[in-house]
């Protein structure tokens, strides 16, 4: 729900169906290609990625490893230092959908690598507890192996479950995204085609009264002008990435994301960049954007910053599950780190910097140096 879409696009987008079991067979090849880079044996790794993508493919990634545009690079930049730093790894899915959007055949994926997070990862100071961390991606394919991938790691929520936050409060509820209530995620049985026209086209009306918003300062009657409860269930949740947090129905959305969100980027909007993605897959829908949406940072209340007037662009991506009238839950990834680097930000950088001057002690040296301090006392007795 973070995309205003022009209504002209809207009105050119036409869903296109998928051979059902071609759709599944996608998103089967998808799950075992994910699951033997996160939990296959390590040494074969890059292997993996040379017999699943093509030579050419190009792989876009949250801040900061970002543009993989040689193949080569994936499993040296990527999944080998995911690996390193949670050994035990598990990939969970709590999504996976597919279908066509343009001339590409897509499967979009959300869920949570979870491990122990025994060896730092990007800087980030390894807790040796467990870690949850949470992804969504989109991914193209051609003969079976993978073309594009857009990867969105939720970096800074890995930063706050070690126990460091470089930025304001959020203003939602920082918490593990929930499963969909319906536990129906994970698509691998077939699909109503009518039922994933109605559900893509139902998210794009959304889409589309947003674009009512005329930059005015949002009070209620801005607001109201989008109509959005005519696009929601009551009690809609709406899951945003850290920094933003998640919210539950109309007002929690408004008063934590969206009054915020308006303030900051009163004239946010699509660009020529375009979506990568847009499919409906049966109740569920995903759209995402590299880039499109774009706006000027004329306002405070977003992540606490001050404004900064600079021109920022979003990386983007939006889970949905409908029921047959309204949108019931939003998964909402966004490149935060991205985000903020573009408005002076580097979060990465005073990461680091904070743990040059104050090196983190694992808990197992915690405990070590606590008995060694204990030793004078004991033996005096």
């Amino acid at each position: 729900m973070t995309e205003p879409q022009n209504i002209a696009r809207n009105t050119a987008f036409r869903y296109r169906p998928i051979d059902q079991a071609r759709n599944i067979a996608n998103k089967r090849r998808i799950i075992s290609i994910m699951h033997a880079l996160t939990e296959g044996p390590l040494a074969e790794v890059t292997d993996v990625v040379r017999a699943s993508h093509h030579p050419d493919a190009a792989i876009h990634v949250s801040h900061p490893i970002n543009e993989l545009n040689d193949v080569a690079l994936l499993a040296g930049a990527l999944w080998h230092p995911l690996r390193r730093a949670l050994p035990d790894v598990e990939r969970r899915e709590d999504i996976v959908a597919g279908g066509w959007y343009g001339d590409e055949e897509w499967v979009a994926c959300s869920g949570h690598f979870v491990g122990t997070f025994a060896r730092d990862w990007l800087g980030i100071p390894a807790t040796r507890q467990v870690a949850a961390v949470r992804f969504c991606e989109g991914h193209a394919l051609r003969d079976g192996r993978i073309t594009r991938s857009y990867i969105f790691i939720d970096f800074l929520d890995l930063m706050r479950q070690a126990g460091y936050w470089p930025l304001a409060p959020s203003l939602g509820r920082e918490m593990r995204w929930l499963p969909p209530r319906t536990q129906d995620g994970v698509i691998l049985t077939p699909q109503d085609n009518s039922v994933s026209e109605r559900t893509i086209e139902r998210v794009l009306r959304m889409h589309a009264a947003l674009f009512r918003y005329k930059g005015d300062l949002p009070r209620r009657e801005a607001l109201d002008e989008m109509e959005m409860a005519k696009h929601w269930h009551a009690n809609f949740m709406w899951y945003g990435p850290a920094g933003i947090g998640t919210t539950r129905g109309l007002k929690g959305f408004e008063d934590y994301h969206q009054i915020p969100f308006l303030t900051a980027f009163p004239d946010r909007g699509g660009s020529d960049v375009g979506h990568f993605i847009r499919i409906g897959d049966g109740y569920y829908a995903v759209t995402g954007g590299w880039g499109y949406v774009q706006a000027t940072h004329a306002g405070p209340g977003f992540l606490g910053m001050p404004p900064t007037g600079k021109r920022i662009s979003m990386r983007v991506m939006d889970f949905y599950r409908c029921d047959d009238e309204t949108i019931v839950e939003n998964w909402v990834p966004i490149d935060i780190p991205h985000v903020l680097l573009q408005m002076g930000v580097d979060v990465f950088g005073r990461m680091r910097h904070q743990f040059r001057q104050h090196r983190p002690l694992s808990v197992d040296e915690w405990l070590v140096r606590r008995w060694e301090r204990a030793q004078p006392a004991r033996l005096a007795k």
